[in-house]
């Protein structure tokens, strides 16, 4: 049987799944640049999936469309202008405050304020994306780093490592309902630095490369956190003792509910085992989830969001919009995944086993004819 978490990835990945979040930072001029994840209705976990930067007056973009894993790309954006022409006929018309950025030939990413439509419709977030990866999936939208360029940023900074040394990736799980950066660096070189991406609320963060450790350690290492609660916190630094050298290739920086920090290396075959809840878990925890209160609270508003997107596409059916064969397909297509998708969310949250009991009803019902 599928874990539950496969089956709601599959379902968030088709159905464009995620959930509401408050905004933390106002929108700056320029919208687009920043961090986008997505949100499991069913488990609650935040899953990074786009993190565009500007360059040269256009965006670079990097990807993790499984929302797991490392950053891949780059992927070269730019801003559509009015002459430009998309790839697909649109489903709204789009207000005049909305933009929207191309991702090369992957799929458009909608900056939506005030709630305002975009060719594939609102979003309450202030973005939505049309990306084959993801669907028409309103996104959360969060700042890059703070105060400063991304140290180890894709494996380039400063530092010159020996012929001793080799590379390790680094990751921050945030077990706390607190907003935190955090970065690590070496007491004997500051150089040899990385920054993690800025988390919110019961997080993971992708792994970033890269930090520097002896091939050989002789003795433990000390190396420095520095972070900063955000949004208006300071920076601050806590000295660590990593623990003797392993064969792990990656760091977990693990921030606790109550705000204390610790170190550990990430042991290999502990990545992605299921938890009795049926959750993914890294080196025995799981993965940060929020509390139960709050996974039921995300589950509510995802299928009453869900349920307003199909009564617009109801609407646009009976309309007549979809005259051509483009967009009558397109448009019993999202009608057909949705209908299933809100089959499974009503029969998930009316249940009351376990989550993996809830799962396997759930998906029955969705697939029923």
């Amino acid at each position: 049987m599928k874990t539950s978490t496969a089956i709601a990835t599959g379902i968030a990945i088709v159905a464009g799944l995620c959930f509401a979040m408050p905004t933390l930072w106002r929108v700056a001029t320029n919208p687009f640049p920043g961090i986008y994840s997505i949100i499991d209705p069913v488990t609650g976990e935040t899953k990074d999936v786009l993190k565009v930067k500007s360059l040269l007056g256009e965006y670079v973009v990097l990807a993790r469309f499984g929302g797991h894993g490392p950053w891949t790309g780059p992927i070269y954006a730019k801003v559509m202008g009015n002459g430009d022409s998309y790839a697909s006929p649109p489903l709204f018309q789009q207000d005049r405050m909305v933009s929207a950025l191309s991702l090369d030939e992957i799929g458009y990413l909608y900056h939506t304020p005030g709630n305002s439509d975009s060719r594939v419709g609102p979003s309450d977030t202030g973005y939505i994306s049309s990306i084959a990866s993801f669907g028409i999936t309103p996104l959360f939208h969060r700042p890059l780093l703070a105060g400063g360029n991304e140290r180890g940023e894709r494996g380039l900074h400063a530092y010159t490592p020996g012929a001793g040394e080799r590379k390790v990736t680094v990751s921050t799980l945030n077990y706390s309902p607190r907003m935190i950066q955090v970065g690590i660096s070496s007491v004997g070189d500051p150089d040899n630095a990385v920054d993690t991406d800025p988390l919110s609320p019961y997080m993971s963060s992708a792994a970033s490369c890269c930090f520097y450790l002896p091939a050989q350690a002789a003795a433990p290492l000390q190396v420095k956190l520095e972070y900063r609660w955000l949004p208006k916190g300071k920076p601050e630094v806590l000295a660590m003792t990593l623990p003797a050298n392993s064969d792990a290739d990656e760091l977990l920086i693990l921030v606790q509910a109550d705000g204390t920090m610790g170190v550990e290396f990430r042991a290999p075959g502990k990545d992605l085992d299921p938890t009795p809840e049926g959750v993914r878990s890294i080196n025995g925890k799981p993965y940060p989830l929020p509390p139960a209160a709050e996974r039921k609270a995300r589950l509510a508003a995802e299928l009453a969001r869900r349920k307003r997107f199909l009564k617009d596409m109801y609407r646009l059916r009976d309309k007549g919009t979809g005259e051509s064969v483009e967009m009558a397909y397109q448009l019993r297509y999202l009608i057909d995944e949705y209908e299933k998708t809100i089959t499974y969310l009503e029969t998930f949250s009316a249940c009351t086993g376990t989550l993996a009991t809830c799962d396997k009803q759930a998906t029955a019902a969705a697939r029923a004819p």
